[in-house]
């Protein structure tokens, strides 16, 4: 995952927000609990004590912004509408699908933001992030 971070921290053009916080962690998660959604996966709360929101070529990956409801996690799955949003967490999104995580299955998914058909399936969060910033066939970030 180290170098999955070292590589997202030195794509241009990449908006972040400083690093989250525990106390931010803490307190998103119990908003998230709070308003039914399902809660973040440990492997993406790690991610954003490193790396805290993300904008990169028309995809984005959300995380904890106090100060804008802008690709704020929380925020971004209040406003959608999801059909199973108690076990479904939308953690990014590119022009044509979402990244989320599924706390039932206990994976992260590549969704079609039309018919949210599940497209792909990831067992760990690294192999997700490539496929949404699609790096996963790249070599020039590794």
């Amino acid at each position: 995952m180290q170098e999955l971070i070292n590589c997202l921290k030195n794509l241009p053009l990449m908006l972040t927000v400083k690093p989250a916080s525990a106390e931010q962690i803490i307190r998103t998660q119990q908003d998230l609990k709070i308003n039914q959604i399902a809660m973040l996966p440990q492997a993406f709360a790690q991610l954003l004590h490193q790396i805290n929101t993300i904008e990169y070529d028309g995809s984005y990956l959300f995380g904890i912004n106090p100060r804008s409801y802008y690709l704020d996690i929380f925020a971004e799955n209040e406003m959608l509408n999801l059909p199973d949003k108690e076990n479904l967490l939308i953690l990014g999104y590119d022009e044509f699908d979402y990244l989320a995580y599924n706390q039932t299955e206990d994976c992260y998914q590549i969704i079609d933001k039309d018919s949210f058909a599940v497209l792909q399936r990831f067992s760990d969060l690294e192999q997700a992030i490539k496929y949404l910033f699609k790096m996963e066939d790249d070599e020039q970030y590794f």
